[in-house]
């Protein structure tokens, strides 16, 4: 048999398994984003139709073909099961499939199509081979999978489930370090990398105990912080807020204010999504005509901007990017006529505003000036930490270069102290000046999160990214409705962020180069 032929079976078998195993972890992310919100274990109770009760078989559990196989309505009820669930898996394996496509599957050097170069999108260290940063692959798709969850509960409910953000941070601080040491016990390295760091995330280097001590010393404040609190000698922010909304809304007339969580709970309230056979007609017929002019109007402009990119010898890909980008906010105006009952019903949400009374709590400045108290811990120990490291590395007390584990430790930590501290800067600094929670601190944990897993210079690009991605979805929210939400949740375009940061970091590199004017090109991990 030919070698090509062999090596060709070889590809198509690793690309089949990512995809069929990102589509069960898109499985158990629609399980996460149903339960965590409602309180309930995510192994027991088994997945059952909430309307007859039936459980499911293993075949009807197959993430993408089980909704196939069951033609979207449940074998014993016939009750509608969402298309939702089919959906999210597809994106959830088409996401693994497109990164392990890029990071090791096109070739090195001069993959181009559609006239552009798909292997400069590959990240210096996966250069390395899968065999040498599988790790990292794992790290990044378990982060990406969070993200996806974060987003779709976040999106619902105004609120982001604590552990989705803990996993991935979790898992950062264990395989960065532990991979750092098995290339070490095991004589091997990672022979690329960006031009001048020392590993696959923003470090302090071989050098740079200073940094080493800034980051032990603020991951031992987080520790002590935490530790003040779990003793009571540090309140925990926002303790009152539960008692002051119930007797808020028992003045109200019942049905006028509802919380995020129950307006999440309103809209899906079935494991399986399950809409009846009694939904609205016409509110699902409105719904569908604006999918349809939303997809085709987005693919229509996304080809007409590949066709005219390369009329005007520009790379196909450009004008492609740009259509897609531009194109849901040009559908949105031409389908607002035919979604109108939809936007009615918009309207009606947004007269129950599940933000309404987050925004109205009176006492935000004083609540988060306690956090102070919790943030003062991380500060002093993380400049003690940096005196600390400096006075040790003059002194001849440490070795003269950083273990590459403890470089490795030392970047995860930094990462998770910028990221989360960015936002949480903006959200102390934001309610001080308008009397507002400015940011929840969900947003907090999956900035620190991402900066656990990606480093202090990715949380950085995420934090500043995901304003313009905000300002993008409020623009179509507006072509399509109208009228912008008053108030809208934040995860969402952190993620959108990341994900920009993880596949156009070379655009990036490119544009920040030019802002600065650099002789050198960037180059970040």
């Amino acid at each position: 048999m030919d070698y090509r032929l062999l090596m060709a079976f070889a590809t198509g078998t690793q690309l089949l398994f990512v995809f069929a195993f990102g589509a069960c972890i898109g499985s158990l992310i629609n399980v996460l984003v149903y339960r965590l919100p409602r309180g309930l274990g995510v192994v027991t109770p088994p997945s059952r139709c909430p309307a007859c009760n039936t459980r499911l078989t293993w075949r009807e559990n197959i993430p993408i073909l089980g909704w196939i196989i069951l033609k979207g309505r449940c074998r014993t009820c016939r009750v509608r099961i969402s298309p939702e669930y089919p959906i999210v898996e597809s994106i959830v394996a088409l996401l693994f499939l497109a990164v392990f496509v890029l990071w090791y599957t096109v070739p090195t050097y001069r993959a181009m199509w559609l006239g552009f170069d798909w292997a400069v999108v590959r990240p210096e260290w996966a250069a390395n081979g899968f065999a040498r940063t599988w790790p990292m692959f794992v790290l990044l798709m378990a982060l990406l999978s969070c993200l996806v969850a974060m987003t779709i509960v976040d999106a619902r409910t105004f609120t982001i489930p604590l552990v989705l953000a803990w996993v991935p941070t979790i898992a950062a601080f264990v395989i960065h370090p532990l991979h750092a040491l098995w290339l070490d016990l095991s004589d091997r390295s990672l022979s690329h990398l960006a031009a001048g760091w020392s590993w696959a995330i923003a470090s302090p280097g071989p050098t740079g105990w200073l940094w080493v001590g800034v980051a032990v010393g603020g991951g031992a404040g987080v520790l002590v912080a935490n530790a003040l609190l779990a003793w009571g000698l540090i309140r925990r922010s926002f303790a009152d807020y539960e008692a002051w909304e119930s007797a808020e809304r028992a003045k109200a007339s019942p049905g006028t204010i509802r919380s995020g969580a129950e307006q999440g709970e309103a809209c899906d309230t079935s494991e399986t999504a399950g809409v009846s056979e009694t939904s609205t007609p016409p509110k699902n017929g409105c719904l569908a005509r604006g999918a349809v002019v939303a997809v085709g109007g987005t693919l229509l402009a996304a080809v007409a901007g590949g066709i005219i990119a390369r009329v005007v010898g520009r790379p196909p890909i450009a004008g492609g990017l740009f259509g897609l980008i531009l194109g849901p906010i040009i559908a949105g105006f031409i389908a607002r006529p035919l979604t109108r009952s939809a936007a009615d019903d918009s309207e009606t949400e947004a007269a129950e505003d599940p933000t309404a009374l987050w925004i109205a709590y009176p006492h935000a400045r004083r609540e988060v000036t306690r956090e102070l108290l919790f943030l003062g811990p991380i500060v002093a120990l993380a400049l003690v930490g940096a005196a600390v490291g400096l006075r040790l590395s003059n002194s001849g007390a440490l070795p003269t270069t950083v273990p590459l584990w403890l470089d490795a430790l030392s970047g995860v930590l930094l990462g998770y102290l910028v990221g989360g501290g960015m936002i949480w800067a903006t959200r102390v600094l934001g309610t001080l000046a308008f009397g507002k929670e400015a940011m929840g601190l969900g947003d907090v944990h999956l900035l620190a999160a991402v900066g656990a897993c990606l480093g202090w210079i990715d949380a950085i690009l995420t934090f500043f990214i995901a304003p313009f991605i905000a300002i993008y979805f409020a623009a179509i929210l507006a072509a399509w409705t109208g009228s912008p939400r008053r108030a809208m949740p934040y995860g969402p375009y952190l993620a959108g962020a990341v994900l920009v940061v993880t596949l156009a970091k070379p655009a990036i590199e490119a544009g920040l180069t030019r802002v600065f004017g650099l002789a050198v090109p960037l180059d970040i991990p």
